[in-house]
């Protein structure tokens, strides 16, 4: 597998001398198998590059992909995810802010032919401007 990431022109953004809020970003990754023969069991991460929030159901393939999130750095994943909060002196679930996703994973459904590609990408905002 190769793969190719766009994420990399978004480390920067933080570091900007002037970033608008609410700017957006896509980060996108393409992975191409090079290998004889189909591939199964393709899952990839993509962190949410600092300074960034993930603008919730934006994830989009040009394959079937399931797409989870992480809110935990990495370490747990749901499609959902959720935060216990009080209400009422009862602890309920409650969605996860934007604020609070740190990671997007892919998991390519079925198998990956010779020589194809998937493409993913997510959106992402500004979640401050630096200097304010």
């Amino acid at each position: 597998m190769v793969a190719r990431s766009g994420t990399g022109a978004n480390a920067d953004i933080a570091g900007r001398d002037r970033a608008e809020r609410d700017s957006r970003d896509r980060p996108t990754d393409v992975f191409t198998n090079v290998t004889a023969g189909p591939v199964k069991n393709i899952q990839f991460v993509d962190p949410i590059p600092s300074g960034m929030v993930y603008v919730v159901g934006s994830s989009t393939s040009d394959q079937r992909v399931r797409v989870e999130y992480s809110i935990d750095s990495g370490r747990t994943y749901g499609a959902r995810p959720t935060i216990s909060v009080v209400v009422g002196g009862i602890t309920v679930q409650k969605p996860a802010p934007s604020e609070r996703y740190t990671h997007v994973r892919w998991t390519v459904v079925g198998s990956l032919a010779r020589a194809a590609q998937v493409s993913v990408e997510f959106h992402a905002r500004v979640s401050e401007a630096p200097g304010q």
